[in-house]
């Protein structure tokens, strides 16, 4: 019998170091993230963090970003997480998107994912996606129906030197 897990909340930020093809330039962009991981809903767990290294590259038939990332998790273990995601063309207002990841969470499980699903584009700063998860956790299988939502804004603007 199905269950509903329980829910979970992060807050993201990203900074690009150098986004190259993310803005019609040649060669890979580069980016990092922090995150702030908030306890669950069931009230179990604690706050976590996160930082992930990204490299990502656009081409005209879409763009394949490779992420690693270390975590301390909402129930204070070590994690480790790789990953590659790969996206439609994003022109496209709804595009597709696949992601294959393999996590270690150090002494507790292992885990082997794949992902599908859309992104809708809804405007230039406001994004929405809904997936569908299959995974092995420690040999135990993981199906999941994922939504969450991404929007982007400035912080402040750098001026472009041209180089």
């Amino acid at each position: 019998m199905p269950r509903i897990g329980r829910s979970s909340f992060r807050a993201s930020w990203r900074h690009h170091c150098d986004r190259r093809s993310l803005h019609d330039k040649s060669g890979p962009s580069i980016a990092t993230e922090f995150g702030v991981l908030f306890p669950d809903t069931s009230g179990d767990s604690q706050f976590g963090a996160s930082w992930a290294g990204i490299v990502s590259q656009r081409y005209d038939w879409g763009t394949v970003y490779f992420n690693l990332q270390a975590e301390l998790t909402r129930e204070q273990h070590a994690d480790l997480f790789i990953s590659t995601i790969i996206e439609g063309p994003h022109t496209w207002i709804v595009r597709p998107v696949a992601e294959f990841f393999y996590e270690c969470e150090f002494g507790q499980a292992q885990t082997a994912s794949a992902l599908v699903g859309l992104i809708s584009q809804v405007q230039d700063k406001l994004a929405l996606d809904l997936a569908v998860r299959e995974a092995v956790t420690s040999g135990q299988p993981v199906n999941e129906i994922r939504a969450g939502l991404t929007y982007t804004f400035d912080l402040g603007r750098r001026k472009e030197t041209g180089k």
